[in-house]
């Protein structure tokens, strides 16, 4: 699996968690994104656990949410 650097993370809160998309940037140079439900107790901890364990999420759906306004 390549590393993966966080660029940008977008979360969102509700009744049931806390779930994030993070904008990454693979060692290759290659931008992907990526989705996951984290604890919301430590930002730095859940920014590292939604690079690593986050699951693909569309490109085009990832850039729609980084730059959208809020």
């Amino acid at each position: 699996m390549n590393e993966a650097k966080p660029l940008m993370v977008r979360w969102f809160a509700g009744q049931k968690g806390i779930v994030g998309i993070a904008k990454v940037q693979l060692d290759n140079g290659e931008i992907e994104y990526r989705i996951g439900a984290v604890d919301g107790f430590m930002e730095k901890m859940d920014v590292q656990q939604l690079v690593a364990w986050g699951v693909k999420f569309p490109a085009k759906a990832g850039e729609a949410v980084m730059t959208a306004k809020e």
